[in-house]
């Protein structure tokens, strides 16, 4: 809960004293903003806007979306937003808006938050997004069609990139183009976005090793284009950097790529990769280029890979080691690999721990295990029906780890496996029968069901506010599939909680809850859903 009022508290969408303002390019003539006089364009209305306001963007009430095409640049010395109080942009509710920049959309200002639009780059040879301001918030918004970068971050920090859709960022020559990427920066935030389609990486850290303090979380990163892509996440250099509860899946090997889901390589330090799920690509985890230092790989799930060609004594690996110092591997699931379980190149690894894990159907090692070096422990671990094994005194063998549906891409333990409580006791007791089981995912025996890595997922279409705006009631709707625990609390702009409408069991279905905001001052507010470990965010509006 304190780190979701913190984030609210940085990203929270208007400062209760600010003004509202609305653009209608429909209009006959550009007022002064407001619903009955409106601006008619975009950039017009940037020029108004201090910190703490709002624009809303009228559109169309069903497809298709209302296009503004316009010339759009907010720089250094424009307006910018205040901690707690930024700038926020967004589409008028129920209301759809197409955003057309005729050039990149340049971002030099702070504090600016935009949501629930669509940036559309129309085939043009530029970068949509050219975000060099710092404190910026992309939320629900779709970036599309472009041949080149979707949004370049270029030194710009504290940046909020989540809950977007980006794709379709291709071109006709021999350089890339990328969904995100990051060129420096301390702070930034990316997660719960579906990105897709891109010819370059979904994701990618650039060169400039301050990328320091990023977090990539939460995301689905794909490619439906085979060989015309190349990666869901490629570091070239990075600091302090998280990698957790992503999905990476559907990457091929192509002329200047191998395909592998994510790739970790020189210039990156302290890294922790953790709760993935990546399948269906040409290689699992690829760390290479030599000095990378102090990784940590951890209850991840790579499995059902593919090698391109049928190269299985090169492609379709679990991971490649190549000059990675300070190398961990605890509580991972590799299974139904073709090629090589590990790649251990000639520069290795050293300082390595590789322990709790399950090898599940994979192929012989490619290199030598005596590139690894200064190993600290590899025991603990599960091997079942690999061709090469790290024999250790206390490891479990056999045929079947047990997995809850193999074909359904389900790696969950049953009840009866022989992974259960075989871990390393020294990693702890605080699991289910004392000890911790083999694997990516820990079975608790008195339920019968396994904990996982809690992953939260893009849920904004399960929480529905009308009306909104709304003043002094609105309903919010939401639906359950099963008997679930929910919350429902409402929380102003500066992370404080106001209401809370529900905490309690419920069963299947459809409800819908009434909020009556009579006694508060006009602004807007945030509804929060909790359903178990999962949550969603709905802004709404009161107007007074």
């Amino acid at each position: 809960m304190k780190r979701f009022l913190l984030i609210l508290l940085l990203t929270s969408q208007l400062a209760l004293a600010g003004s509202v303002y609305y653009v209608d390019n429909t209009a006959d003539n550009s007022g002064n903003g407001t619903i009955s006089q409106p601006f008619t364009s975009i950039a017009k209305a940037f020029t108004q806007l201090q910190a703490g306001d709002t624009l809303f963007i009228r559109g169309n009430s069903s497809a298709p979306p209302r296009i503004y095409s316009e010339e759009l640049y907010l720089s250094s010395s424009a307006a910018s937003g205040k901690e707690g109080h930024p700038i926020v942009v967004t589409s008028y509710p129920g209301e759809l808006v197409k955003i057309i920049p005729k050039k990149s959309f340049g971002i030099y200002a702070a504090y600016w938050v935009f949501e629930n639009l669509i940036f559309d780059m129309d085939g043009k040879s530029y970068d949509l997004i050219k975000l060099r301001g710092d404190h910026i918030t992309f939320r629900s918004c779709e970036l599309t069609n472009g041949h080149k970068d979707g949004i370049d971050a270029n030194n710009a920090s504290n940046n909020l990139i989540e809950q977007c859709t980006i794709h379709n960022f291709v071109r006709n020559d021999q350089y890339d183009a990328h969904g995100i990427i990051l060129n420096g920066g301390v702070d930034n935030v990316i997660r719960n976005n579906t990105i897709f389609d891109c010819k370059g990486d979904c994701i990618q850290l650039y060169k400039n090793d301050q990328n320091y303090g990023t977090i990539i979380e939460g995301n689905n990163l794909y490619t439906t284009l085979g060989s015309n892509s190349e990666n869901a996440i490629d570091v070239k250099a990075a600091r302090h950097l998280t990698i957790r509860n992503n999905k990476m899946h559907g990457f091929h090997k192509a002329e200047d790529s191998d395909g592998v889901a994510l790739k970790i390589n020189k210039d990156t330090d302290n890294v922790l990769v953790y709760g993935n799920d990546i399948f269906e690509s040409n290689g699992g985890i690829r760390v290479s280029g030599g000095d990378v230092d102090t990784i940590r790989i951890e209850r991840n799930v790579i499995h059902d890979l593919h090698a391109d060609g049928g190269e299985t004594s090169k492609y379709g690996y679990g991971i490649q080691m190549d000059g990675v110092n300070h190398f961990t591997l605890i509580n991972n699931t590799f299974a139904n690999l073709p090629g090589p379980l590990f790649w251990i190149a000639s520069r290795g690894a050293d300082g390595v721990t590789i322990e709790n894990n399950i090898f599940y159907k994979a192929n012989k090692f490619k290199g030598s295990t005596s590139d690894l070096k200064d190993v600290k422990l590899i025991d603990y671990n599960g091997w079942f029906q690999c061709k090469e094994t790290f024999p250790a005194p206390h490891d479990v063998t056999g045929e079947d780890p047990m997995f809850v549906d193999e074909a359904g891409y389900d790696y969950r333990l049953r009840e009866s496996s022989p992974a259960i409580d075989k871990g390393d006791p020294n990693t702890g007791t605080d699991f289910p029968g004392d000890r911790v089981d083999l694997g990516a995912f820990e079975f608790e025996p008195s339920t019968g069901m396994n904990t996982e890595p809690v992953v939260i997922p893009n849920q904004s279409d399960l929480l529905k506010a009308y009306p909104n705006p709304f003043n002094p009631q609105t309903t919010l709707e939401f639906q359950l599939d099963k008997t679930s625990m929910v919350r429902l609390d409402i929380f102003n702009v500066l992370g404080q909680r106001v209401d809370t409408l529900l905490n309690e069991l419920r069963k299947p279905g459809l409800y819908r809850v009434r909020w009556l905001a009579k006694s508060l001052p006009a602004g807007i507010y945030f509804v929060r859903l909790q359903i178990h470990n999962n949550f969603s965010i709905h802004p709404i509006v009161l107007l007074k």
